[in-house]
């Protein structure tokens, strides 16, 4: 071996010591950093996650070990919970939201982590790029191109006059920011109006309701936040009270009993985060796996929500649909 290669190859271990564990034989230990609640509820990343990880043949507490923090809604802890994992010491952080990727990145710079459920992590400062991610964190984003515009068009389908739309959302959810512009773009080529409706604590979904009624809209458009989907029956029933026809951004929410969601597969999602977490395990280093956005969409209907709205679903979205919830 030349000089220069194995100077080069003992650089790579010493920058990414954690990764001996797949040599040594050590049971890893997984510190996952979520900026969820820690209650049971359809939408938490934590089943499909161990499901994800079972698949790749990884048995919690027999070869492997995970670490749980979650903020249970005080995001503000997400950095000293970070810096607790990282003190642990663990082999790979696993996040679950841009919040939570920010504390863990904030908190090691050694330490690899993969990152899941974000929007645009280079505009979050996560990585440098999504093919050359260039620090010690990669993962799995849920942006996919002109996903927003796509959604707008589905509840365009499913109200062919519509012309208002009410867009509710979390405004300082920075992946909803960056939603919001790309709804203001797309409404524009549709000819849509936006109305929109900031929710960001608890209080101001009593009053929802009442201010989605003041932009007369036709349809709603319920925006990208995990603090919403921790909070997921309150936006059921937001919808259920103004009683007209609502867009969701992932599949649980028709499951709950919402009309209709357009958006990616978050368990495959998941599959691809655990995927990157076994490459970390067995010595892969993060600066060498690109950034994953998802391969696919989908679309899923609840027709039996659509008849207690006396609407009529088309044919055209009927046959489209990944799945019909009757």
């Amino acid at each position: 071996m030349r000089r220069r290669e194995f100077i080069t190859l003992a650089a790579g271990a010493a920058a990414w010591p954690f990764a001996a564990s797949a040599v040594t034989g050590k049971v890893p230990t997984v510190g996952y950093l979520s900026d969820e609640g820690s209650g049971s509820h359809p939408f938490r990343s934590h089943g499909p996650v161990l499901d994800a990880l079972r698949g790749l043949g990884y048995i919690e507490r027999k070869n492997i070990f995970l670490e749980y923090r979650n903020t249970d809604g005080q995001v503000e802890k997400l950095p000293s919970l970070a810096a607790e994992l990282a003190a642990l010491p663990v082999d790979v952080i696993f996040t679950v939201g841009t919040p939570a990727a920010k504390a863990a990145i904030g908190a090691t710079k050694t330490i690899p982590i993969i990152f899941s459920r974000i929007g645009d992590p280079v505009a979050a400062g996560l990585v440098a790029s999504l093919s050359r991610p260039g620090g010690n964190a990669s993962g799995v984003t849920v942006i996919a191109s002109d996903l927003a515009g796509k959604r707008l068009q589905v509840l365009k389908d499913m109200v062919p006059a519509l012309t208002r739309v009410t867009v509710l959302h979390e405004p300082k959810f920075l992946p909803g920011q960056l939603e919001l512009k790309q709804l203001t773009t797309s409404a524009q080529s549709l000819d849509l109006q936006l109305h929109l409706v900031g929710v960001d604590k608890l209080q101001d979904f009593e009053s929802a309701a009442s201010e989605i009624v003041k932009g007369s809209p036709q349809a709603l458009f319920m925006g990208s936040s995990g603090w919403f989907e921790d909070n997921y029956p309150v936006l059921i029933d937001i919808a259920a009270k103004v009683r007209i026809p609502a867009l969701y951004v992932r599949r649980e929410y028709t499951e709950a009993g919402g009309l209709v969601a357009y958006g990616i597969p978050y368990r495959e999602m998941y599959r691809t985060a655990a995927g990157y977490i076994d490459r970390i395990l067995k010595g892969s280093n993060p600066r060498e796996l690109p950034v994953q956005n998802p391969v696919r969409t989908e679309l899923v209907i609840n027709r039996k929500t659509a008849h207690a709205l006396g609407l009529a679903v088309p044919v055209s979205l009927l046959s489209t649909a990944d799945d019909v919830i009757d």
